[in-house]
């Protein structure tokens, strides 16, 4: 397990806590920038599974993870691998509760990582609901964007109108944070 990349997630988890005025209650999460977001039904979107790579920038470090999205009716299921298979997280939310399996530090909490993924995969009717009452969502065809007082703290930017996108850039300018994601060939899933 690479240090940097744990390093990275705790820095993203640092982040998010660090602006949050209020605690979040379960199923939601403090978001880089401002507000909250509290986990959507996963009967909101049509399942799926998909593999990705993700290059993930903070700053001046780059990372590259490859992860494992399940989606249906009943649960989300998200894995994290390093490039050569080690894994680093695996978190579940069955609609009630989020589950850690595994993560690479106590400190880091789950939650963010799953709302990340919904607030950039999810029909924006759901994600809405899902927003704390100062965040606005805004959206065209290959662009969507998480505002919290006139102030972009989320931006994602797809390739094609198909999820999950081929191809999908999510910006954190508040901390300075890109992740560029790429799906994979299928493959078989890692548990």
């Amino acid at each position: 397990m690479t240090n940097t990349l744990i390093k990275l997630f705790l820095l993203v988890l640092i982040a998010s806590t660090l602006s949050a005025c209020i605690q979040p209650k379960p199923g939601c999460a403090a978001l880089p920038g401002g507000g909250q977001y509290c986990l959507q039904p996963t009967s909101a979107i049509q399942p799926f599974e998909v593999q990705q790579k993700v290059e993930a920038t903070f700053k001046d470090r780059h990372e590259t993870m490859i992860t494992e999205i399940e989606v249906n009716a009943n649960e989300f299921n998200f894995v994290g691998l390093t490039p050569f298979g080690q894994k680093l997280v695996h978190i579940s939310y069955d609609n009630q509760s989020v589950i850690t399996r595994t993560v690479p530090d106590k400190r880091l909490d789950p939650t963010i990582m799953l709302a990340l993924i919904q607030l950039s995969l999810w029909p924006a009717e759901s994600v809405r609901m899902g927003m704390s009452k100062s965040l606005i969502l805004e959206e065209t065809d290959n662009q969507r964007s998480i505002i919290d007082d006139k102030q972009v703290i989320m931006q994602m930017h797809y390739t094609d109108n198909t999820v999950p996108h081929q191809a999908l850039k999510v910006s954190l300018p508040t901390i300075e944070m890109t992740l560029e994601i790429v799906s994979l060939p299928e493959t078989e899933s890692v548990k």
